[in-house]
């Protein structure tokens, strides 16, 4: 019996591309500390690597890949196993065989996890108010939809746990839409300014889920004028080099088919995958490849950024409809109400 369970029990080292924040390591782990069988997990987003031991009866390493790749990333066992991790990035859950006392240390884990969430919820809702920046159409209830705000460091202690959907009426923010990016008509009654990066999971669930709704019911109807400025956050390691090569596909008219492109393919943001995607969108890649190369558009990238921190962003993707802040990859209804809201006025 005994040499059973040594068999069953497995351990392994796996690479997960596309892994480069906290936040990315906390969703995966997520994901995984779900799966029955799944025993310990250890997350380092810093290697783009995960420790797992698992049952190997109850769940096989297909699976867990699988639970991986479901979560957006490119997964597969190391080449290499070993445990040298660096262990001041590492997001660790050990889930031990079922008994009564590690049933009730998990009780009292989440009793305190509970506790001290809605100690910092609280504060940071009484912050709010104190700033202005929650209204009374806000969610009282405090409820997430898991998106949450992708924070420099430098700003991390002062991170709200769940952003407010909308500034108080007569707060509007006095936003610049500079030269950048437009999609709709130049006369449209409402403009949403967004400020967003590529490599930020929390926009491309904006992109995937919200922006095709809004472009099909009021950007194509005239109602609304789209602009994107960037916002590329500086511990995403492929943000601005993204940022800048839309901004170079942007020069050849060809900006919103290069954005699409980056969000489709947001695992692979190299630089040599960005050129490739200028071939694939037809663009004049000497060009192209000379205005990556050279960083011509860094300063332009820097611009929005700089704007952006003016107008209180400090997480993306970040919105600005008709100077009303909407902060997080929020529903489509959000969008929505806040939209109508101004077209009745």
């Amino acid at each position: 019996m005994e040499n059973n369970f040594k068999k069953e029990n497995q351990q392994k080292q796996f690479c997960i591309k596309g892994m480069h924040c906290k936040s990315c390591a906390e969703l995966i782990e997520s994901k995984l500390k779900g799966l029955n069988g799944v025993e310990e997990i250890e997350v380092s987003y810093v290697q783009e690597h995960a420790f797992i031991r698992f049952d190997g009866e109850r769940i096989s390493i297909q699976d867990i890949i699988k639970a991986i790749e479901e979560a957006g990333y490119k997964a597969s066992v190391a080449e290499s196993q070993n445990d040298n991790f660096q262990r001041e990035k590492v997001i660790k859950v050990r889930i031990d065989k079922s008994s009564f006392s590690t049933i009730l240390i998990a009780v009292l884990l989440a009793f305190i996890i509970v506790n001290v969430s809605y100690t910092i919820s609280l504060r940071n809702k009484l912050a709010a108010v104190t700033n202005g920046e929650i209204t009374e159409s806000e969610d009282q209830t405090g409820q997430t939809d898991g998106t949450l705000k992708e924070i420099q460091p430098s700003q991390q202690g002062t991170q709200p746990s769940q952003p407010s959907r909308q500034q108080p009426s007569g707060a509007k923010v006095d936003v610049n839409a500079d030269d950048d990016p437009v999609k709709g008509s130049e006369s449209a009654p409402v403009t949403i300014i967004e400020f967003s990066e590529y490599q930020c999971p929390y926009c491309k669930r904006f992109f995937d889920q919200t922006f095709s709704l809004i472009e099909d019911n009021y950007i194509k109807t005239g109602k609304v004028k789209y602009v994107f400025r960037d916002f590329p956050l500086s511990f995403h390691e492929y943000a601005q080099k993204a940022a800048e090569a839309s901004e170079c596909a942007d020069e050849q008219g060809k900006f919103w088919e290069y954005h699409d492109k980056l969000f489709e393919n947001q695992n692979a943001l190299s630089i040599e995958s960005l050129k490739q995607y200028a071939r694939d969108l037809g663009l004049n890649t000497a060009n192209f490849d000379s205005c990556l190369d050279s960083g011509a558009m860094a300063s332009e990238v820097q611009k929005d950024f700089d704007d952006g921190s003016k107008y209180g962003v400090s997480g993306t993707p970040a919105f600005f409809i008709n100077g009303v802040k909407v902060v997080g990859a929020q529903p489509y209804s959000a969008f929505e109400e806040i939209i109508e809201q101004e077209l009745n006025k």
